[in-house]
Order: C-alpha cells, then structure tokens, then sequence
C-alpha cells in the first residue's frame, strides 16, 4: 500500500498545471487507471472510460465523482494526450487523509479487471460513493473505541477470522460475533478499569460464549491513530475482500468526520500492557429477572478491578474458533 503514496508524492514533485495539463501517472493495474494531482494539490483517481448515458456529477464532504470528463493529461515521459475519463478526487488538503485516500481507493480499484467493461467500473464506483456518503458524525467516545476495537485485531491472533466476525454496524449489540460466542470490547481513558454495560450485553444466550476485551486508551500526542493500525492489520492480511470489508465497517462507525479521526492517537504500548479478558459470567452484573418487564435499556457501569480475568493460555486451548483468534 506504500506504494500508492509514494507515487503520489513523486507526482508531486512534478506538479505543473502548464497549458492546464494535468500531470498523471498509469497504475500497474490497469492502463486505464491513472493517478493524477488536481489543481488543489489534492488527489485523484482517473479511470479511461467513457458512459454512455450521461451521469450526473457527484459532490460530496470529502469527495467529487465526474463523469465523462475531457482531460489535457501529461504523463510520467512528459507525453501529453486526451481522454475522457472519470475521475474520483478528495476535496482535503489533510495530509493523512491524503494518504488514506489513497489507499483506500487504490484497494478498491484492484477488484477491477484490466480490461474492465463499464458495468464493472460503474459498479466499483457505487462502492466508493457507499463508502463516502456516511453522514453520522462521531464524538471523541466513538473515534476511542473503534480505535479499541481495532487494537484487539491488531493484537490477535487470527486477524482475518476476526474481521469477519466484526459487527457490519455500529449499532450492533457486541462488538464480534461468529454466529456462536461473542466478544465486547470494552475502553477507558481513566485510571480505573470501570466499564459500561448494557443489561443484554451480560445477559446473553445460555449455549454461546462472550468474553469481555478491557483496554486502557490513553491519548497521547505522539502515538497511533486509525491509520497506524489499519497498516498494521493489513500488514498481516493479503485478502483484498477481507480489506475492503475492514475498511467499510471503518466508514461506517466515522461518517462524515473521518477526517477529524486521524487527529486522536493513543499510546499502543500502554494499550498492549493493560488489555484483558474476561469471562462475561464472572462480572458482576444485573439479572435481567430481577428488571420489571415494563423497564427497558437498562444500563450499569461495573469495576473489574478485583474480577480475574483469562490467561492467553486459556483462550489459545479454546474449543471457541473465535476466541482463539484473540
């Protein structure tokens, strides 16, 4: 995935919009995938197609979809050329965000054939839109623990097998699930390991399992943001449907204001001395027969200071095949 930013820094460096020629250089993918820099200075992804149907531009937050565009382009030998293409810009001058546009677009191209037909470009094209329109806007608690969240695969054991046990929505009751045990991860920036839990979450089917993930998140000026930890994971991870999946559900939990996402970053090392797991049995918890059926949404905080938690011994011997991926 380096790759992608670094030629998108060597564009850079010869950035010249001369005679409104847009510089570009071809991706090995495909010939007709060209990466250019916009008169913004921001980047873009070029695809040599041509709709037949006349399809609307698309703006949205952080990006603008054109379609059907006739392009004065300057490639890397200084040989200049028109196309009609399609392009996919980011409207962010964010240096991180760059980066992770990049990457993230770069992936999604490689689901393309070289010689794509129009249906298949138009169909990976939905996937970028799907991808960007998310207009939730996450606070400081959310941009935590998804990063907590992608902590414990960074940590785990089986990264692949736990991405796709990872909730495809935000609102999902635990955090994974592989159709038969759980996991909840569970993350705080005080000194205490007190959590909160909802009277569900502790209270689940007598025939599966769920294990409690505890994370100390300290945030620190100097240390790893979701991008740090995507690189990690992907570092681990060959699987281009496995990565797309990863970074959908990534969008999903930010919206709108990924952007803002890449400026909280949490000491990893800290996060790596103080994680633990525990058995959801062994937490003190409210039965849900001692709640009035009228009551609902009942929630509880609970220290787990004096709770034993799980050796790694444990769950390594675990018939569980999602809690030996922790």
């Amino acid at each position: 995935m380096d790759k992608i930013c670094e030629l998108y820094s060597e564009l850079q460096n010869r950035h010249s919009l001369k005679n409104n020629f847009t510089p570009v250089t071809e991706l090995c993918l495909s010939k007709k995938f060209l990466l250019g820099i916009s008169e913004n200075r921001t980047p873009m992804f070029l695809i040599d197609c041509k709709f037949e149907n006349v399809v609307a531009d698309l703006k949205l937050k952080f990006i603008s979809i054109l379609f059907n565009k006739n392009c004065k382009l300057i490639g890397d030998d200084n040989e200049e050329s028109l196309k009609v293409c399609s392009i996919i810009m980011l409207n962010s001058e964010s240096y991180d965000f760059q980066n992770y546009f990049l990457e993230v677009i770069y992936l999604l191209l490689q689901n393309i054939p070289k010689n794509p037909s129009l249906k298949q470009i138009s169909k990976e094209i939905d996937k970028i839109i799907a991808l960007f329109s998310h207009a939730s806007k996450p606070t400081e608690k959310t941009v935590q623990g998804l990063w907590a969240e992608m902590f414990l695969i960074s940590q785990s054991q089986n990264p692949e097998y736990m991405i796709k046990a990872w909730h495809c929505s935000p609102e999902s009751k635990f955090d994974f699930n592989d159709g038969t045990d759980k996991i909840e991860v569970k993350s705080t920036g005080k000194k205490e390991r007190i959590h909160t839990f909802s009277l569900e979450q502790l209270n689940q089917n007598e025939h599966s399992g769920l294990i409690v993930a505890s994370i100390f998140t300290t945030q620190t000026g100097i240390g790893k943001n979701i991008s740090d930890l995507r690189s990690m994971i992907f570092s681990r991870i060959s699987d281009i449907q496995i990565q797309t999946v990863f970074d959908s559900i990534v969008f999903k939990a930010l919206g709108s204001d990924l952007e803002n996402a890449f400026d909280f970053c949490y000491d990893y090392q800290a996060a790596a001395d103080t994680l633990r797991f525990f058995d959801s049995r062994a937490i003190p918890k409210i039965k849900d027969t001692d709640v009035p059926p009228e009551v609902s949404d009942v929630k509880f905080s609970c220290c787990l200071a004096n709770v034993s938690s799980i050796p790694r011994e444990a769950l390594e011997s675990s018939k569980s095949n999602l809690f030996r991926s922790l």
